[in-house]
């Protein structure tokens, strides 16, 4: 998303992300979901896998291009729409970063949530727990 916001500011090295924004977001919003679902959202032994390589076989290229649209379409969406939505208001730029970054953290973790297929407490916590922290420390 944030190529698009390089695009209509020319290239210039201005920020719509704080540093700590930047961080969190990658570290906190995003990773420790998905690897809480990795790690409890087993559907199948590690020696069934093994045994089964062809089970791999379900990500091929026409899935990868799929992907690659969903992303596109997905990250023009959740730019255009806040930035026209907002373009004669007063809004700043560190404000716009954070509703940009919140609409992202939330995609994700939607996306996320999609695709687990054993719910628990802590699966729960780690996805929706991820989009209150954000709200929480965007507001402080």
């Amino acid at each position: 998303m944030l190529f698009w916001y390089i695009l209509c500011t020319a290239f210039s090295t201005t920020s719509a992300l704080t540093d700590w924004s930047s961080v969190f977001y990658s570290v906190i919003y995003t990773s420790v979901p998905t690897i809480v679902v990795g790690i409890l959202d087993n559907d199948l032994s590690h020696k069934t896998l093994l045994k089964y390589p062809k089970l791999y076989d379900a990500y091929n290229l026409q899935l990868f291009w799929i992907t690659m649209i969903d992303t596109l379409w997905h990250s023009l969406v959740l730019f255009y729409i806040p930035f026209f939505t907002y373009k004669e208001s007063s809004i700043d730029i560190w404000s716009m970063g954070s509703l940009w970054t919140i609409a992202v953290v939330i995609l994700v973790n939607i996306h996320l949530a999609m695709d687990i297929q054993r719910w628990v407490f802590i699966t729960h916590a780690a996805v929706w727990g991820s989009i209150i922290v954000y709200n929480t420390n965007r507001t402080c």
